[in-house]
């Protein structure tokens, strides 16, 4: 992908040198805004929201496609498109990039009062959800797709954020919709996790840029949203970042983006302040027990759900990519994959991957999500400051 200097670039490139950054301008850039992030690990493609007081955000604001639980209620969920991958595995390898160590950074919680704070500022949300819980707290496991499926790819699935028990807790309070506006004026949404503690989301890139068609726009993440409740509020967005590889070839190991949030839009209070934020890992091997979740509309729209089994490495997906059977569809794109799965903790629980679609040739039986390594995660967030 070309791209070339400008002189309004100047004062950014010299801050961005001293940080190991460069900053250019996107050639053919499909909107306002959109530059290339120069990394030692890659290239990102970056999007900023429309300033404050402009023409775009005065008209995004007024559209506000969002703000209710009727308005998201009625959103679809982004249905997977099937796209060419490279033909050969051995092509792919080739191009790969040396990959450094395995690592990893943790996760952090809330303060102690975050779920009295979220209560005190979004009190009807809670008392409803309270109500809900109270009526489905006899609700036998066998409905709640507790069962293990018996797919030739095991794996067991359960609900995530369905129990009252948590859905205000670690790791299930920092999952949640990312709901967005497409190129071509739909509504849709995806799922997405708070993994940094600068407030930064990670999902697909699928979710925030749609291949061969231009960014995604009206970001608005609802962390734990059941039932199309807010009991945390509503988070915007102010810049956006995807491998410049997934603008320019669409294939799963470039699937990844992340997406840094604006304050809560009622109270301006961040998002970590509420449900704290998931770690991170990459590097890791391609062989790991892993719980991933997703808003998977052939499930229900209203909850998470937990796909845990081992994951593997397929020759057919090529390099930098990881398969899990799982049922899931629709709507759990962007869902994180965590190894190092500990409920009711802010240790381990660490985001290793992201949905990305199903595998070849076993829509809802298995999926796959890009394998976190050098050359997206750790270029993303470089170029974003996770």
């Amino acid at each position: 992908m070309k791209s070339h200097r400008t002189a309004s670039h100047r004062l950014p490139r010299r801050l961005a040198a001293v940080a190991g950054l460069a900053l250019l301008t996107l050639a053919g850039a499909a909107s306002a805004g959109e530059t290339v992030i120069r990394t030692a690990h890659g290239d990102v493609a970056a999007l900023d929201a429309p300033k404050p007081g402009s023409a775009a955000a005065a008209k995004a604001a007024q559209a506000a496609p969002f703000a209710t639980a009727r308005q998201r209620a009625a959103v679809k969920p982004l249905v997977w498109e099937t796209r060419g991958e490279a033909a050969s595995p051995a092509a792919l390898k080739a191009l790969d990039a040396p990959t450094g160590p395995a690592a990893s950074a943790p996760g952090g919680s809330a303060p102690a009062f975050n779920n009295y704070l979220a209560r005190q500022h979004f009190p009807q949300v809670w008392n409803k959800l309270d109500a809900l819980d109270a009526q489905k707290s006899a609700a036998p496991a066998a409905a709640l797709g507790g069962e293990k499926d018996g797919a030739h790819y095991a794996y067991t699935r359960f609900p995530g954020n369905y129990y009252t028990s948590q859905w205000k807790a670690s790791p299930w309070n920092k999952i949640g919709k990312l709901y967005f506006t497409k190129p071509g004026g739909a509504s849709s949404y995806c799922t997405a996790q708070v993994s940094s503690g600068t407030n930064v989301l990670t999902t697909a890139a699928h979710c925030v840029y749609t291949f061969g068609a231009g960014w995604n726009s009206n970001f608005v993440f609802v962390p734990a949203e059941r039932y199309g409740e807010a009991p945390y509020g509503k988070f915007g967005w102010s810049t956006a970042r995807v491998p410049t590889n997934w603008i320019s070839q669409g294939t799963r190991r470039w699937d990844v983006a992340v997406i840094k949030l604006t304050g809560e839009q009622t109270t301006g209070i961040p998002v970590i302040n509420y449900v704290g934020w998931l770690g991170r890992a990459w590097n890791q091997p391609y062989s790991l027990y892993t719980y991933s979740h997703g808003y998977a509309s052939n499930l229900s729209t209203q909850y998470t759900n937990i796909c845990a089994g081992q994951t593997y490495d397929s020759p057919s997906e090529g390099t930098n990519v990881v398969v899990q059977g799982c049922d899931m569809t629709y709507g759990a794109s962007g869902g994180a994959w965590l190894i190092n799965y500990t409920p009711n903790s802010n240790a381990g629980n660490q985001v290793n991957s992201v949905v990305s679609g199903p595998h070849i040739g076993a829509f809802g039986t298995a999926w796959v999500g890009a394998r976190f390594n050098d050359d997206n995660i750790v270029a993303l967030c470089t170029a974003i400051g996770c």
